[in-house]
């Protein structure tokens, strides 16, 4: 066998197969959300909406739960776009903190 496809051969074995993590989603549950005080008086609304969005039994009612997909993340995180500019920051930051607290 020629030097050139022993090395093509050996980098092909060799090569550890790429692992990839997505999230696909997540139920709602309890959680303590670490804000400044600006923002905290956006959670109830980001939490409703949450709730709103979310998919109920997303896996069947053994599981239960409010699940929240990654197309309703996305939705959420548009959920500033619908304030004034002077509040926009606000809520991003709002919705930020409680998907962080939710997956923690």
């Amino acid at each position: 066998m020629p030097e050139a496809n022993r090395t093509i051969i050996d980098a092909r074995v060799t090569k550890e197969p790429k692992r990839t993590t997505e999230l696909i989603g997540f139920a709602l549950s309890d959680c303590v959300v670490e804000i400044d005080a600006e923002a905290a008086k956006y959670l109830r609304v980001v939490h409703r909406t949450a709730l709103e969005l979310a998919v109920q039994n997303q896996f069947g009612i053994e599981i239960g739960g409010f699940w929240l997909m990654q197309e309703q993340v996305q939705q959420l995180r548009r959920l500033p776009e619908y304030y004034p500019a002077g509040e926009a920051e606000f809520v991003r930051r709002a919705v930020e903190a409680y998907l962080q607290a939710q997956l923690h």
